[in-house]
């Protein structure tokens, strides 16, 4: 089984000269907490906005473990339709509920991914000195990153955190040359914790910068990933975020529905 490494490598007690180190499991699971009180301010307590600014941690989070998880998974192709359809199916619901075409969060990771991987492939092929699979890869990246911009600016619908949003998980990687037959001390002078957080920093305030309002609080996600010691954890929660996401919007929106019963009387 591939061991689990990234910019920093701790012991599995997932300690490391007596410090405590966060596994990623660990951020999914609080990124989760995060979203939970978030979405209760926004459905529930919509005058709480206090339970807003602590939510701005959530998807930081997410995108930053989404990043991790594009990195190591085996099965990229299969990784990018997972979240691609499930986002799908959770976005036309928000569709008919708005009345407007949206895509949800699941819509711009798996715009994420596309970008990620065509930036991988790349990488791997400009390192390898292979002309022309640099030009193809060149190419699938201009698309990638094409049609992202016009999802997200252009076509009408409305996409969570837009083009920034996009391009959050993306800077996670960008200067990552690990894998890629660079030598260590090129790949570790270019990418390290340093790099990966200043050029995280700087999507989070692109992100704030697009939504404006209590958004700002997202670059709070920074402290956590501080202590982030590069291991997954134990256990497997490949999957649990793509079920927690659809389960607490559901029981939230039904929560409210009881409270509210004539939203019924509303819609029919």
């Amino acid at each position: 089984m591939r061991a689990y490494h990234t910019i920093v490598c701790v012991e599995d007690s997932e300690k490391k000269d007596g410090a405590f180190a966060l596994t990623g499991n660990m951020l999914k699971l609080a990124a989760c907490a995060f979203m939970l009180v978030d979405h209760t301010g926004m459905i529930l307590f919509p005058d709480i906005i206090a339970l807003r600014v602590i939510g701005r941690l959530a998807m930081p989070l997410f995108a930053f473990t989404f990043a991790e998880g594009c990195f190591y998974t085996r099965h990229k192709l299969r990784h990018l339709l997972t979240v691609l359809i499930i986002g799908v199916c959770t976005s036309a619901v928000a569709s008919v509920a708005r009345g407007q075409v949206c895509g949800d969060i699941l819509i711009t990771f798996s715009l994420s991914a596309a970008v990620i991987y065509a930036l991988d492939a790349l990488k791997r092929a400009v390192v390898s000195r292979d002309g022309r699979a640099s030009a193809l890869c060149a190419v699938l990246l201009a698309l990638a990153v094409g049609g992202s911009v016009f999802l997200c600016c252009f076509s009408g619908a409305r996409i969570d955190y837009g083009i920034a949003g996009v391009m959050l998980p993306v800077t996670v990687r960008l200067l990552d040359m690990r894998s890629f037959g660079a030598t260590s001390e090129l790949a570790e002078s270019i990418y390290n914790r340093a790099t990966m957080l200043l050029c995280f920093g700087a999507g989070l305030l692109a992100v704030s910068v697009a939504s404006g309002g209590v958004q700002i609080f997202c670059v709070l996600a920074l402290i956590p990933l501080m202590f982030y010691g590069g291991r997954r954890g134990k256990a497997k929660l490949k999957y649990f975020f793509y079920i927690f996401y659809p389960a607490h919007l559901a029981l939230l929106c039904g929560i409210y529905v009881i409270i509210h019963p004539d939203i019924l009387s509303a819609l029919f």
